[in-house]
């Protein structure tokens, strides 16, 4: 039997300046510097110190030919600015085709034929795999599956050796062919018994290929010398600059923390238009700069509000970590529901102000990395120091003999870590650690 019922409960609804409060406090300094840069642009009551408008100007020159000679752009200095004649070239964003289109001939394909290898170069993933059907690939690019099928053929015989594989095992007997390698059971294991070696069940194998222990150890050495990642030396090896959204210090025996965003400029109001508005008889035009000047006050407040936000939860990191910044000890056991607690704010609040952003002291800092949970009820350590310390037990192991993960855990139990075995495999599969039987192989 259907029955109505009528209750009332209590919900907090955020308003729509609270949720773009919510927002700022989330940006990172460069984000916030896109963010504050439109709202200039709309807002005729918002002032900003560093001239907005120059800087518009010389970008958008920048997209034009001027009538300057070779010499003169070349040349031509700003005082703000140092020669730049010496910096290294950022790489191209078609540096991975070019470097694939090169070593083919030229002459051997059609305009068609380049369009779909451009195609083709563009559905790699981030490891060098091509993971599509062919006759997907012809009805998506409009080409003839035999064509789609000749020219992935050719690509596959490009360097680095394995690119354009479907999976780990064409990809390593890419490598293997590519060095002339004659070995038939390495090539079966490759071909059949992947899985099973990746698993540890080399009894599986040599049973299976008739082999002993220590052929099928040989060919894990060489197995263990490919490439699993085709693109892993090229695509992924380019330079990334980390800008921090926070500077910090150690002077006189205390914490100084600023945010490093002086390049942003100081954003106040705008006298002349504040002016016009208070003597304006035009209703709607007054009314317009009302809403302009209100936007412009909360602008400026949120970001003054972000940047104590910032200072006061960095701060107390710093306070409460201040051994392993200084001393190179610990890093303590910190949740961000916990300084939340301390400074009396949400734990929202905690991780929007950390979101994505870095802090400067001696090195780039992601600040979400210093907040991590306790490894176990019994130890004051934290998970990610337990990791350090099982992956310098396995670094400094005798490989002959490595050490189980029972016998890892005895060792930081008599260390003061109380980590069951469990515990210790679970750490040392999350960070890639294979077991102890297959490290005497490796």
């Amino acid at each position: 039997m259907l029955q109505q019922k009528i209750s009332q409960t209590q919900q907090q609804l955020l308003s729509v300046d609270q949720r773009q409060s919510l927002k700022i406090l989330a940006y990172t300094n460069q984000e916030l510097d896109t963010f504050l840069n439109g709202e200039y642009l709309q807002n005729p009551l918002l002032e900003c110190v560093r001239e907005r408008q120059s800087d518009h100007v010389e970008s958008l020159d920048s997209h034009y030919e001027t009538a300057s000679s070779y010499r003169d752009a070349y040349l031509r200095q700003d005082e703000r600015t140092t020669d730049r004649r010496t910096d290294i070239r950022a790489r191209e964003p078609l540096e991975l085709q070019n470097q694939l289109k090169g070593q083919l001939n030229i002459r051997k394909y059609t305009p068609q034929e380049w369009k779909l290898i451009d195609y083709l170069i563009e559905c790699l993933d981030e490891k060098g795999f091509f993971n599509y059907d062919t006759k997907e690939i012809a009805a998506a690019s409009g080409c003839p599956v035999e064509m789609v099928e000749r020219c992935l053929s050719d690509l596959k015989k490009l360097e680095p050796a394995g690119i354009f594989s479907k999976n780990l095992s064409e990809c390593l007997l890419a490598q293997v062919r590519a060095a002339h390698e004659q070995d038939k059971v390495l090539i079966r294991i490759i071909s059949d018994y992947l899985d099973d070696l990746l698993r540890g069940n080399l009894s599986t194998i040599t049973r299976s290929l008739g082999i002993s222990t220590a052929e099928c150890r040989l060919c894990i050495q060489k197995i263990g010398q490919l490439n699993p990642r085709p693109l892993m030396n090229t695509e992924s090896a380019r330079t990334e600059y980390i800008i921090p959204d926070i500077l910090v210090t150690f002077e006189d025996n205390s914490w100084k923390v600023v945010l490093n965003d002086s390049w942003l400029g100081e954003y106040s109001y705008n006298d002349y238009y504040i002016h016009m508005m208070q003597t304006t008889s035009d209703p709607e035009l007054k009314e317009y700069f009302r809403e302009k000047l209100e936007r412009a006050k909360f602008l400026i407040t949120s970001v003054e509000r972000r940047r104590n936000t910032i200072i006061r939860i960095v701060s107390e990191i710093l306070e409460y970590q201040s051994d392993y910044f200084l001393n190179g000890g610990k890093l303590l056991p910190m949740t961000m529901d916990a300084l939340a607690s301390r400074l009396e704010i949400s734990t929202s609040t905690v991780s929007r102000a950390v979101r994505n952003k870095y802090m400067q002291y001696r090195r780039p800092i992601l600040l979400r990395s210093l907040f991590t949970g306790t490894a176990s009820e019994k130890t004051d350590a934290s998970t990610d120091y337990v990791h350090k310390k099982i992956r310098d037990l396995v670094k400094n192991e005798d490989h002959a003999r490595p050490l189980s993960d029972e016998k890892i855990s005895g060792i930081l139990k008599k260390e003061g870590m109380c980590i069951s075995r469990r515990t210790v495999a679970k750490y040392r599969q999350q960070m890639g650690i294979p077991d102890s039987r297959l490290r005497a192989y490796l």
